[in-house]
């Protein structure tokens, strides 16, 4: 396990992967599984609210009166807890709280509570992609120089997806942000990213991503979310897959409700 505290991901040690092959196969993968005959047909919601796959975004917000709670137990004895609620159908907001240490050894050091506001300005239903742009300062794990590692918050993005309800439950997402405008560096704080979203059934969901595209910190994460019974939801983030020196498992429970 790789301890990031105070560190740059700059100096995190990475192992030489070529970013292409992943480029290649990351889009045949999720369209296989995607297409398979265990997929399911004719269930794709008319108004999805997946609004992240692993680290990265998508372009949907979660439905009016819509609300959930999200924690994630992460190295370090770190705990990340979100929350969002969903307005109108476009338009989301959300809070977050973060603390290292929390278990296990060391000192508890929390990090003041960040937020996060979300416009999704065109939807699937009356355009060919969903788009949305969004300022989200969340991130975890140690804060330094108001960034947080390894978890990096987005800041501003702008993000679209689209849903192919002819081949199941797969949809495409990609977008690019900037962490900081504050003397800004597009090696340090520009990103891309992109990812699939797929199911073989109702209950059962993955998502593949790669973010932080271009920077020498790239990401390649996946996860698996099963929900448990409505509307608990828990999951397995896989965490920087590229990098062997960095590669992390956390665990996700989440829970959607209503008001």
């Amino acid at each position: 396990m790789v301890d990031f505290k105070g560190t740059n991901p700059d100096s995190i040690p990475r192992r030489r992967t070529s970013i292409h092959k992943y480029l290649i196969a990351f889009p045949i993968l999720a369209l296989t599984l995607a297409g398979s005959p265990a997929s399911a047909k004719g269930d794709v919601a008319s108004a999805p609210t997946n609004y992240e796959m692993v680290e990265a975004p998508t372009a949907y917000t979660l439905m009016h009166g819509g609300y959930d709670c999200v924690t994630r137990l992460y190295e370090n004895g770190g705990l990340f807890l979100r929350a969002n609620v969903g307005f109108q159908d476009f338009f989301m907001f959300g809070f977050s709280g973060n603390a290292t240490n929390v278990i296990g050894q060391g000192t508890i050091q929390v990090q003041t509570p960040r937020l996060a506001l979300k416009f999704k300005i065109l939807d699937q239903k009356v355009a060919p992609v969903a788009l949305a742009v969004a300022w989200d300062d969340r991130g975890y794990g140690s804060e330094a120089g108001g960034r947080f590692y390894p978890g990096l918050q987005k800041g501003f993005y702008a993000v679209v997806s689209h849903e192919f309800s002819q081949l199941g439950f797969l949809q495409l997402h990609g977008g690019l942000n900037a962490v900081s405008f504050d003397r800004f560096d597009s090696s340090r704080d520009l990103g891309f990213f992109g990812g699939a979203s797929f199911a073989v059934a109702p209950p059962l969901a993955f998502n593949l991503e790669l973010d932080k595209v271009l920077s020498s910190f790239w990401q390649f994460n996946a996860n698996v979310v099963f929900n448990v019974d409505n509307p608990l939801r828990v999951g397995l983030d896989f965490r920087d897959i590229n990098n062997g020196a960095a590669f992390s498992r956390i665990v996700r429970v989440q829970y959607v409700g209503f008001f």
